[in-house]
């Protein structure tokens, strides 16, 4: 499949109009999740990468396909939300663990999980 050729719109323009859950949104998602974890990871490169793909550009009205306000138009997305979100994510930093992941599920509290 030649995908430099491919046009997205005329894909949109011959499919159902309500696309959630099609698997062209969830590749669209999947883009926006590995930005994430790129971006919150301990990688100190991808995170690099990941930092400028999410906020190195401005939103305009006819975003380039794949770019991150693509990326949110396409998933109906306020970009300045969820920029903001995105940008108060903790960090893992040296730690192989996401601090999401270091938050009991019972009290609340970060740190260890006490059983």
């Amino acid at each position: 499949m030649n995908f430099s050729a491919h046009n997205f719109d005329d894909f949109y323009t011959t499919s159902a109009p309500n696309r959630t859950g099609s698997p062209e949104r969830n590749l669209i998602l999947a883009i926006l999740e590995r930005a994430i974890l790129d971006l919150t990871g301990n990688d100190e490169i991808q995170a690099k990468d990941a930092e400028e793909w999410l906020f190195g550009a401005d939103a305009t009205s006819d975003p380039d396909e794949f770019t991150f306000a693509w990326v949110c138009m396409e998933l109906d997305l306020d970009i300045k939300e969820i920029s903001e979100k995105i940008r108060n994510m903790p960090r893992r930093g040296n730690s192989r663990v996401p601090p999401w992941y270091q938050v009991s599920p019972l009290n609340g509290q970060r740190g260890k999980i006490s059983s």
